[in-house]
C-alpha cells in the first residue's frame, strides 16, 4: 500500500469512503461526522488544496485522508495538554472503504503518514476523534499516540491525541 496525493477525478471515490465509515459508526451506534460534513465538497476542496490524500496500491484503492501539516486552528484551545510545540500534521476524514475494513491496514496507513511526515521534516502527528468511537481510540493507542485532552471541532468535544518522535 501507498500514500499519495488524491487527484480531481477520485473525489467521489474518497467520498465513498466517507459514507462507508459514516454506515460502519451508525451500525457500532454513534456518529464520527455529522450528515452534512463532511461533504463531496469538502473532499473536493481537500484535493484541490493538496492535502486529500489516497490509500492505494497499483489497481486498488484502499481509503482516503486529509493531512494537514501546519496549524490547525481549532486545535489551539485544549483542555489538557499537547505533548510537543514543534511542528505538526493533523490527520482528518481518515476513511477506509468497506471493502477494505478489518484488513489491519490501518497500521499501514499511519507507518505511510508518519514516513510523509519525516518527508516533511515534521515529527508530531495530532488526531482528534469522539468519544464513542473506541475502533479508533484503540488504533491511535496502539499506534503510539498519547491522549492529551479535549479540543472543541466540527461543533462538540473531541479527544485529542498526540504522536511524536
Amino acid at each position: 500500500m501507498i500514500l499519495r496525493l488524491a487527484v480531481a477525478e477520485e473525489a467521489e471515490k474518497c467520498y465513498q469512503c466517507i459514507e462507508d465509515a459514516r454506515a460502519y459508526h451508525k451500525s457500532m451506534g454513534f456518529e464520527q461526522w455529522h450528515p452534512d460534513y463532511p461533504t463531496l465538497e469538502t473532499i473536493k476542496n481537500d484535493i484541490k488544496d493538496g492535502i486529500g490524500f489516497v490509500f492505494s496500491d497499483s489497481d486498488k484503492f484502499f481509503g482516503y485522508a486529509c493531512i494537514i501539516t501546519g496549524d490547525e486552528p481549532a486545535y489551539h484551545v485544549i483542555d489538557g495538554e499537547w505533548k510537543t510545540n514543534l511542528p505538526y500534521a493533523v490527520v482528518h476524514r481518515m476513511a477506509f472503504s468497506e471493502s477494505s475494513r478489518g484488513k489491519g491496514l490501518s497500521k499501514n496507513a499511519f507507518s505511510l503518514i508518519k514516513n510523509y511526515c519525516n518527508q516533511q521534516k515534521i515529527n508530531a502527528i495530532r488526531v482528534d476523534t469522539q468519544k464513542e468511537n473506541r475502533p479508533m481510540q484503540h488504533i491511535l493507542k496502539r499506534e503510539g499516540f498519547a491522549y492529551c485532552g479535549l479540543v472543541t471541532f466540527d461543533g462538540g468535544p473531541k479527544l485529542a491525541y498526540e504522536l511524536n518522535w
